[in-house]
């Protein structure tokens, strides 16, 4: 086995070096842009919707007729039916659109009452 020198390079200093190129520096720059993007999109849950509404669990679960505990769950959950998620909002007072996407660039807004519609 031959000895070779090997050079030890701080973390930092590699990333300086690996983003001197301005080229995978624009890239890296628009990875983060998009980051930060999608991170203010997803960063309100249900609780922060509730507490922006200025409302209490109990306040949700009273105008839906449902427990407290009940709630607590919703707003735990990662997944749920439109339904219920159109009828929390609604109890919040809000409402939620969704933009639908095509790989052509066109979108369409939809909304939960208009979902609701098609039922």
């Amino acid at each position: 086995m031959s000895e070779e020198s090997i050079t030890f390079v701080r973390g930092n200093a590699r990333l300086e070096q690996l983003l001197s190129d301005p080229e995978r520096r624009a890239r890296v720059d628009a990875i983060r842009e998009g980051m930060r993007q999608t991170d203010g999109e997803h960063a309100m849950g249900l609780a922060m919707i509730r507490q922006a509404a200025d409302l209490t669990q109990q306040d949700i679960a009273d105008f839906l007729g449902v427990s407290q505990v009940a709630i607590q769950r919703t707003e735990q959950r990662s997944d749920m039916l439109l339904s219920t998620l159109r009828r929390y909002l609604l109890a919040a007072g809000a409402d939620l659109e969704m933009t639908v996407r095509w790989p052509d660039g066109r979108h369409t807004v939809l909304t939960l009452d208009e979902l609701d519609k098609t039922r």
